[in-house]
């Protein structure tokens, strides 16, 4: 059975524990490695140590506090892309083994079968996953401008999505943050707005029953209110069986979601 706890999810830190029987992976290190371990042992009842290996979205600090820490406890494998490894070799010093990710070759990490694929965002060699366990599957899309046709045909069809809905458009331009890096949040290579991640959703969802977590929400320019407020809304308008089919559930920075199975038919 595959399932996922977000451990961790927001602009101040991502971290997000996946697992079957066999294999317990953690994608993002983005809160200290004590925070990491203190939510895995509470949310999912597993020990640091005991991961199987880590998986680095992108070198932002955000996705990569606590990954020295990590390491250091559990001496699992670490999975990047060369550029995002260039990026952050010197602040992991010691021993490690790290293997090397490319967008679009798919690899397996014991049962779990994963496939990287690149996203618009502004780091080095920034990739998202998706992952299957047998008939399951699961898609983390954060940290990227726009979703493409090429993206969305690869995360088609999954049980479960953790899917960014960082900004309200309003919100930003409205706040306090220079205009420089509004630009950059609103940009291609930025992240998604509640209404992109809805627009997005629709043209993924299939017919099956679907859970979708929103993450990484600004806390400046997000509430977690209104983004469900605006997904729901989007979705429910262009999808009649909105209802019955989405699961729409939340993300925080400050508390882990219970480690929950990404089949729809299963019960949390």
């Amino acid at each position: 059975m595959l399932s996922v706890s977000v451990l961790s999810s927001g602009s101040s830190g991502n971290a997000i524990y996946i697992s079957t029987e066999q294999t317990r992976l953690l994608l993002d290190a983005g809160i200290s490695g004590k925070q990491i371990s203190q939510r895995l042992a509470t949310a999912c009842q597993v020990d640091g140590s005991q991961i199987t290996a880590v998986l680095i979205t992108h070198e932002h600090v955000d996705h990569v506090r606590g990954l020295k820490q990590i390491l250091k406890l559990s001496q699992a494998p670490l999975y990047t892309t060369e550029g995002t490894y260039a990026e952050i070799v010197s602040g992991i010093s010691g021993n490690h083994i790290h293997k090397v990710v490319r967008a679009g070759e798919v690899f397996s990490i014991g049962d779990i079968r994963i496939t990287p694929f690149a996203v618009s965002h502004d780091a080095e060699e920034p990739v998202a996953y998706r992952f299957d366990a047998g008939d399951e599957s699961l898609a983390v899309v954060t940290d990227l401008g726009f979703v493409s046709d090429s993206i969305k045909d690869v995360i088609a069809g999954c049980d479960t999505y953790v899917f960014e809905s960082n900004h309200d458009v309003e919100m930003l331009r409205a706040g306090p943050y220079p205009w420089s890096i509004k630009r950059r949040i609103l940009g291609d290579k930025g992240h998604l707005s509640n209404t992109d991640a809805a627009e997005a959703l629709i043209d993924i969802i299939g017919q099956q029953e679907v859970k979708v977590y929103l993450a990484h929400l600004s806390e400046e320019n997000n509430q977690p209110d209104l983004a469900d407020l605006t997904v729901s809304s989007i979705l429910q308008e262009a999808r009649s069986t909105y209802q019955e089919q989405v699961s729409l559930l939340r993300t925080s920075r400050y508390e882990p979601t219970i480690l929950t199975p990404v089949s729809a038919k299963c019960n949390a």
